[in-house]
């Protein structure tokens, strides 16, 4: 395989597919006769198979945003819906005031980064993060009712569902679409399951919850692991995602929060207004009821979920609990920083940045080390120092990959050795091309995708 010095060399080849809009362009920069190994890099390492800049005509700059977010504010960061044969982003005009400029949704082909169309994307509040019936369900709000609007994957075309609703959260799984809507302030707000064409056809469900507008989370509803979650300011509910059925309630009081995790558990970390001080954390199982429970005040920040099964151990504070039964499997000190004393008395910080498989990831950044540990047993499997921190950012379920500004590497989760190491710089030369944050996700092992604010990449094996 012969090696390429990044993407500057690759540029000649960028006339064979661009694709142009009012005031943007989308470049392949990467041909189709094969992957490409990347200058400098580790055999193990993946080549590039293709890149796609985003760049405009004219003043300002087109960028890549994620769909999950919507248009109607550029509140969202880079990346692109997953949708097998074709990925899906927005690219827009950063304004500086909120506003994405031109937005429109594009589908790109995952094999070979060609963009198959592009389509307006003005006022979309938010879309799915995972397509149904073959399309992308996104929604629109004006004055007191929202639009359901549907991108087709393969082909961008665009079909609208009318409702009377006031729309605000979306969420869907296999074949089904859950909206809520309703008057958040007024505690008058409900969810409904049911197809594109008619998002009610399998049932509706009244919850007395509510919040202020400004206080709306964006994950108000989720639908994992055969459960809903609807959480609205103090107000937690699980419910049936078949019937609709409420299945539990629970309460969040003061500033805390609750997040879902692999096997329907729910963590609720309870959290003091007053300096934001954690006091305790709980599991909840998919009945509702409290497994677990902790006054200790760290919380555990996981970036990558992943265990092997449901019989892996789900960690809480300085320990790990059954994640059916919440008993506690092992505790450990490398879970939590050492205390250090702040305003509201010692204070420690939890150290974990990813489960994959029977591991654990990590990260103490006061004592500058990484630390990998067996999930099942708690024994410490590796500690390294620690000279360079980024996000665990995906798992491919051999090794885990971090990123920061610089590039992108790889760890082996069981041995801490770094596996290889592609620097953005030799990928490509441009200044911020690809160093701006972004998202990264692991389709099989060696096959990444990653987007940028200004460019999307596939790498795989060579």
């Amino acid at each position: 395989m012969r090696s390429v010095p990044g993407l500057r060399g690759l540029i000649l080849a960028a006339v064979a597919a661009v694709l142009t809009t009012a005031g943007a362009v989308y470049v392949l920069t990467q041909p189709e006769d094969g992957v490409r190994k990347i200058t400098g890099t580790a055999a193990a390492a993946p080549g590039l198979a293709w890149s796609v800049a985003a760049a405009t005509l004219g003043d300002g700059g087109l960028e890549f945003r994620n769909p999950v977010a919507g248009t109607e504010f550029d509140v969202g960061g880079p990346g692109f819906i997953d949708a097998g044969d074709t990925l899906i982003v927005v690219t827009g005009v950063a304004n500086g005031d909120m506003a994405l400029r031109d937005p429109m949704l594009a589908g790109i082909d995952a094999r070979s980064g060609a963009v198959r169309w592009r389509e307006p994307a003005p006022g979309l509040r938010g879309c799915s993060a995972a397509p149904v019936d073959g399309r992308i369900v996104c929604y629109t709000n004006a004055s007191a009712t929202s639009e359901l609007v549907g991108y087709d994957i393969g082909s961008g075309k665009i079909t609208r569902t009318s409702t009377p609703w006031l729309v605000f959260a979306l969420a869907t799984t296999g074949d089904r679409v859950y909206v809520a809507e309703g008057d958040v302030e007024s505690d008058d707000v409900r969810v409904h399951a049911g197809t594109f064409a008619d998002p009610q056809a399998y049932w509706s469900r009244d919850f007395a919850m509510g919040t202020a507008w400004e206080d709306l989370p964006g994950d108000a509803l989720t639908v994992t692991d055969g459960q809903g979650v609807f959480a609205l300011g103090a107000g937690l509910a699980g419910f049936d995602l078949d019937t609709g059925a409420p299945t539990w309630t629970a309460e969040l009081n003061g500033c805390s929060r609750a997040s879902s995790m692999r096997g329907a558990v729910v963590l609720r970390v309870h959290t003091d207004c007053a300096g934001y001080r954690v006091t305790g954390s709980d599991l909840l199982d998919r009945t509702g009821r409290v497994i677990a429970t902790t006054d200790h005040g760290a919380t555990q920040s996981l970036s990558i979920d992943s265990p092997a099964d449901d019989s892996v151990p789900v960690l809480l504070a300085d320990s790990a609990r059954d994640r059916r039964t919440g008993a506690v499997a092992w505790t450990g000190p490398d879970l939590v920083t050492a205390p250090r004393a702040t305003e509201s008395g010692d204070s420690t910080t939890g150290t974990a940045i990813a489960v994959v498989g029977e591991a654990a990831l990590l990260r103490d950044d006061q004592a500058h080390t990484m630390t990998g540990l067996d999930m099942r047993t708690g024994r410490r499997l590796w500690q390294v120092r620690a000279e360079r921190y980024g996000t665990a950012a995906a798992w491919d379920g051999k090794v885990v990959v971090l990123s920061d500004a610089t590039g992108l590497w790889a760890i082996d989760p069981t041995t801490g050795a770094t596996v290889w190491d592609i620097p953005f710089t030799a990928v490509d030369a441009t200044p911020a091309a690809l160093s701006d944050g972004g998202q990264l996700r692991a389709r099989t092992a060696g096959h990444f995708l990653y987007a940028s604010a200004r460019t999307l990449i596939a790498l795989r094996p060579l």
